[in-house]
């Protein structure tokens, strides 16, 4: 804007100083205004041909006057002749300075233009620069803040399942404790049943004494035999108390049933007490039970058998129940796997979802980006066309200085024919004539020299557009990257020979432009919160999945704890075993109490067997529980695809397959690494609370700035309408002037026409000498004014140039 209105002062300058110009080239006619009622301007071309009509007739009259009178005439003559010299030097003088002027201003123009021009790019550049960090600090941020939510809801999640594992082993560890306490009654009501029993044979044995005191000896040493096996029980009992404490100690809350359980310990003990005590009370009564004693050696030899044939059952039994445990144990060690790979399935489409974010965000970026450069485009257009609209009001002005310069060459020819046609009309008055001529071949040389500054206008023009055209080549270098606005801009440069003609058709299509732009602006915008939308929609959805991930993972874990669970089993299983074994032996040695132990291990192993089969059980719900997460993560897999397939609808569904496809390859290879990070995340939890603060925070930041953005794009375009319609009216008022410029000229010359109709009626009416004179003294008057003016109006100028 300020480079137009620079080059229309200019402009307005240069008339200014043709206006001048034409005043100062007929000053030597301002004489005739006292002789004539006419206005008193003429051209400089017709004043050459009145002096030399006005220098024939003198010569005519006086052929007959003294030699003194003729003297004196040729003394006017050649004193007129310098004048007028004079005058033509000085006007090319000013013609040939005010032409350099105009085209020092233009180039300073241009110069301003070309600032301007690289100034606005730079901006726009810097504009851009900007955006770009803003956006890749707002992903930044908003990949915190998610990364945040997710690791807090997987913590959340986490201690949910902590609690319920712990609950539901709370849960195990009571049911244990009861059925173990059943176990234990059962226990006790088979021994109070063997002390009836045994009550019964010692009666039995009191009756019988008397027969019994030869195996005296024999019973003491069954006696010793009864206690080993019942110290063995003894240390059963308490391997099995230790193995419930040692489960007490693997289950934290347990030592309330550890209490009962010592309580029901202690019963046990005082029932061997009581046991002890009633053998001491058998052995007094063994002397009475000798009898019953070989009575029952047989139905002893038949239980010894049977107890051996209950030790391989409890052999089998118990290799069963290990095979068993191994194949619990493979079940458990697949079930792992199954759910470790699942685990990096989910993984996998966790860091799908994430770069789909992140390819939704890089669309986002390039749609941003176009309408920068589709900004950038528009603002280089406005200043192609400002610097068309500038180059051809150079034209125009150059155009006008050539005609200006052919009327001048036509007024010099036309001289210097009415020169040759005085030199053979004149032969007295030749050394005037040869000055004349000497003047005359001065202003063809003025003349050539007017011919080679415009030939020199024309070659700096020709530069300039040079200039212009590498200015555009090298813009279009830059944006080599973007086939369609090079395309735009090569049909608006093979259409730059119409742009004069459509130039008010091309206003109205940029402002149409503009208002496609703000509709396009208003659809990006909706496409931004719909995507934006879609992203908090996919985010949430992630954020499901990742909790349902967690859930798995402590799944995982209380299958391991189960499965470590199990093996303490086994492993009590085993001592369990070799405590049956020691059991068998002491059975051989006492076939009674090797029967009630056999009955007891009996229903040890049908406990063992129910375990089994609660662990089956708990085993079955896994997997029941597996394939309804596979179920969820099957919904979860579609859900995904239709989301997948209505964004590949909205942006470029092939480079985001592409991109998913090569995320899918890296996501195997990025397993370990999740898992570091992972682990990383947990200590940086509490960082990343604040960071989703502060995310928050920068979003709402982000969307402000964005509105500013929108806001300062609509004033550009509203200053750049502005900028078209002050360009439309300066070329309206070029207009304008140039009909003034003409309107004067045609005055010029009927004030001409009228001047020389004066002249020619002075003549007739013999006036010449009187006037001649008073015009001679009036000529070297308005030489010594025009002298000054000039300087006074240099000196403006290069005031006016200055500001």
């Amino acid at each position: 804007m300020q480079a137009q209105h620079n080059q229309a002062a200019s402009l307005n300058s240069a008339y200014a100083a043709d206006d001048e110009f034409d005043q100062d080239s007929i000053v030597s006619l301002h004489d005739f205004n006292e002789l004539a009622t006419a206005a008193p301007e003429a051209s400089p071309a017709e004043a050459p041909q009145a002096v030399a009509e006005v220098e024939a007739e003198p010569v005519v009259e006086t052929r007959g006057v003294p030699d003194r009178q003729q003297t004196e005439l040729k003394a006017i003559h050649e004193a007129i002749a310098r004048v007028e010299a004079e005058a033509k030097a000085t006007c090319a003088a000013e013609s040939r300075a005010l032409a350099e002027a105009r085209v020092r201003s233009l180039a300073e123009d241009r110069a301003a233009i070309d600032a301007a021009a690289a100034a606005a790019a730079q901006q726009n550049a810097q504009a851009a620069e900007d955006a770009i960090a803003a956006n890749r600090e707002r992903l930044e941020t908003m990949r915190a803040a998610a990364q945040a939510s997710v690791a807090r809801l997987e913590a959340v999640k986490q201690e949910t399942e902590q609690l319920r594992a712990r609950v539901e082993a709370d849960n195990e560890i009571r049911l244990a404790a009861e059925q173990r306490a059943r176990v234990e009654q059962e226990h006790r009501k088979r021994a109070s049943e063997q002390i009836a029993v045994q009550s019964e044979l010692a009666e039995q044995a009191a009756r019988a004494s008397e027969e019994l005191q030869e195996q005296t000896e024999q019973a003491r040493l069954q006696a010793v035999e009864r206690v080993a096996a019942v110290q063995a029980a003894k240390d059963e009992m308490m391997g099995i108390a230790t193995a419930d404490a040692r489960m007490a100690v693997l289950a934290r809350e347990r030592e309330r049933h550890a209490h009962g359980a010592r309580q029901t310990a202690q019963m046990l003990a005082q029932a061997e007490s009581e046991a002890l005590e009633l053998t001491v009370q058998r052995e007094r009564a063994d002397q009475i039970a000798l009898e019953s004693a070989f009575n029952r050696a047989a139905a002893e030899v038949r239980a010894l058998e049977e107890a051996r044939a209950l030790a391989h059952l409890e052999q089998e039994r118990e290799a069963i129940a290990l095979a068993q445990a191994e194949s619990e144990r493979h079940a458990a060690q697949s079930l792992h796997l199954r759910l470790q790979t699942e685990k990096e399935l989910r993984d996998a489409a966790v860091h799908r979802e994430r770069l789909e974010m992140v390819a939704a965000a890089s669309a986002q970026a390039r749609r941003d980006a176009d309408l920068r450069i589709l900004a950038a485009t528009e603002a280089r257009i406005e200043v192609d066309r400002q610097l068309r609209a500038v180059a051809l009001a150079r034209v125009a002005a150059e155009q006008d200085a050539e005609a200006a310069g052919h009327a001048k060459l036509e007024a010099e020819t036309a001289a210097l024919a009415h020169t040759k046609e005085r030199e053979v009309a004149e032969q007295a008055a030749a050394a005037a004539a040869a000055l004349l001529a000497e003047e005359e071949q001065r202003a063809v040389y003025l003349a050539q020299e007017r011919v080679e500054q415009a030939e020199t206008k024309q070659a700096l023009a020709a530069r300039q557009n040079a200039a212009e055209q590498e200015a555009i080549a090298s813009v279009d270098a830059q944006l080599v990257t973007q086939a369609q606005v090079a395309a735009l801009a090569e049909e608006k440069a093979a259409q730059a020979a119409l742009l004069q003609m459509a130039e008010q058709q091309r206003a109205e299509a940029e402002q149409a432009a503009i208002e496609a732009l703000h509709r396009k602006l208003d659809a990006e915008a909706l496409a931004l919160n719909a995507a934006q939308e879609r992203a908090s929609a996919e985010q949430a959805q992630a954020e499901l999945l990742r909790g349902q991930q967690a859930a798995e993972l402590a799944l995982t874990q209380a299958a391991q704890q189960e499965a470590d669970a199990i093996r303490t089993l086994m492993d009590q299983a085993l001592v369990e075993g070799e405590q049956k074994a020691a059991a068998a032996q002491a059975v051989q040695a006492q076939a009674r109490l090797a029967v009630e132990l056999g009955q007891v291990h009996a229903e040890r192993a049908r406990v063992e067997s129910e375990k089994a089969q609660a662990a089956e059980a708990l085993l079955a719900s896994e997997r029941d529980f597996v394939s309804a997460e596979r179920e969820s993560l099957a919904l979860i897999a579609q859900k995904l695809v239709q989301q997948r397939q209505t964004s590949a609808a909205e942006e470029r569904a092939s480079k985001a397959i592409a991109s998913r496809l090569e995320a899918e390859k890296q996501a195997t290879a990025a397993a370990e690494e999740r898992a570091m990070l992972e682990q990383q995340a947990l200590d940086a939890m509490r960082q990343r609370e604040q960071l989703e603060l502060d995310a928050q925070k920068a979003a709402s930041d982000k969307a402000q700035a964005q509105q500013a953005l929108l806001a300062s794009a609509q004033a550009h375009a509203a200053l750049q309408r502005k900028v078209a319609d002050t360009t439309r009216a300066m070329a309206e008022a070029k207009q304008q002037l140039l009909e003034l410029e003409m309107q004067r000229a045609q005055k010029q010359e009927h004030e001409l026409a009228s001047l020389r109709v004066s002249l020619q009626q002075q003549h007739q009416h013999g006036e010449f000498a009187s006037a001649l004179a008073s015009a001679r003294a009036k000529a070297e008057q308005a030489s010594l004014n025009d002298g000054s003016a000039q300087l006074e109006h240099a000196g403006a100028a290069g005031v006016w140039r200055a500001r």
